[in-house]
């Protein structure tokens, strides 16, 4: 059965999508392009389709099979919600089945910020890139402070916090298993899990948190529409630190920005957060967002990886080297010079590229 059909199968029971299915599913199968277009999805388990939906076009969004309680959908509609309510851009959700867990929701085209950029670099336009960022920047820092306010955690579907338990085991050590050890198939030794133990509980000392945290804040999440940024893909907000979206953006292997063009948006970010009334130690909150830079790179290693190595989807293996590239830059700071083990395996991942052409080319 075709994901079409089962789409249609799936939803016919379902009382407000009876518009869009009104010449019944048979047609639905020869895949009429005005009825449900599937939509690609990068790294998601959910399909998405483009419908009619009272005369509009909309996105009709059916749940992961791994979303079995629909927890997930849930923490879509209620956070989206919520993000609407206090004036950040995001799609309208038109209807929500909650026997199906299909959401319906706004439709806003398919250029994603990513695409902007890399055509703007292309024609070296920097100032217009600056002005794309400087915008993302402006609405990251007001999702953050006023996406806290009301926010609730029963909304969060996977965890309510980003703390080190979280940074230890989904993102230092997603790092060691999928990347390193599968994806490159090096070995793992106690020093360097101890150091990245001791890297993840920094996370607990963070004095910026406690704010609403997209945890996928980049370019491929944020679309372009009519010149303006809308934001998507944020049902797995929780509350966490400031610095870690904005690491997320600025360090984002999709479009792998300049350093001297990302550290002078980091410092118009500090400046929006001024703007909002937001005390920052400005030289406590860099090492902050350097701390979260460097986790959010591993995290961004290990997904790669894992969605590469066990969902085959190859999409994903051109932007392991400039993640690579990253957590190597990352590491040259002073801030990490104790972290011997993680700056051995570096080197060793180094010399292991550099000798096998296979591998090489494979990331």
């Amino acid at each position: 059965m075709d994901y079409i059909t089962r789409f249609c199968l799936g939803i016919y029971n379902s009382p407000f999508f009876q518009p869009v299915i009104l010449f019944g599913c048979s047609q639905v199968r020869n895949l009429k392009p005005s009825l449900a277009i599937p939509l690609a999805s990068d790294g998601s388990d959910r399909r998405f389709f483009k419908i009619r939906w009272k005369g509009r076009p909309a996105v009709a969004i059916e749940p992961s099979p791994e979303d079995i309680n629909i927890s997930e959908t849930y923490s879509y509609v209620a956070i989206g919600n919520h993000l609407a309510g206090v004036g950040i851009p995001v799609p309208k959700i038109y209807d929500f089945d909650k026997d199906t867990g299909i959401i319906v929701a706004e439709y806003l085209g398919d250029r994603h910020l990513q695409t902007e950029i890399l055509a703007l670099i292309s024609k070296h336009k920097w100032s217009q890139v600056k002005r794309f960022y400087q915008q993302a920047l402006y609405l990251l820092a007001r999702m953050q402070v006023w996406g806290r306010r009301g926010f609730n955690r029963s909304w969060c579907y996977d965890s309510e916090y980003y703390n080190s338990e979280l940074a230890r085991e989904r993102e230092a050590f997603y790092f060691l298993r999928s990347f390193v050890e599968e994806l490159m198939g090096c070995g793992k030794t106690p020093g360097l899990e101890n150091e990245l133990t001791g890297l993840a509980l920094q996370v607990d000392l963070i004095e910026h948190k406690g704010y609403f945290l997209h945890r996928d804040f980049q370019s491929r999440n944020i679309l372009v529409r009519n010149g303006a940024l809308r934001i998507i893909d944020f049902q797995g907000g929780r509350l966490g630190p400031l610095g870690y979206d904005v690491a997320s953006l600025l360090l984002d292997p999709y479009v792998a920005l300049p350093k001297n063009i990302w550290s002078g948006l980091l410092q118009f970010y500090m400046d929006e957060l001024d703007t909002l009334n937001i005390a920052l130690d400005k030289s406590g909150f860099e090492k902050e967002f350097y701390l979260l830079a460097l986790l959010r790179t591993m995290q961004v290693l290990g997904a790669y990886s894992h969605l590469y190595l066990k969902k085959g989807k190859i999409f994903f293996t051109p932007y392991i080297p400039p993640a690579l590239s990253n957590l190597k830059a990352l590491l040259d700071r002073k801030d990490f010079e104790n972290l011997d083990n993680l700056k051995l395996l570096m080197a060793h991942l180094s010399d292991k590229t550099q000798n096998s052409p296979q591998r090489r080319n494979s990331i």
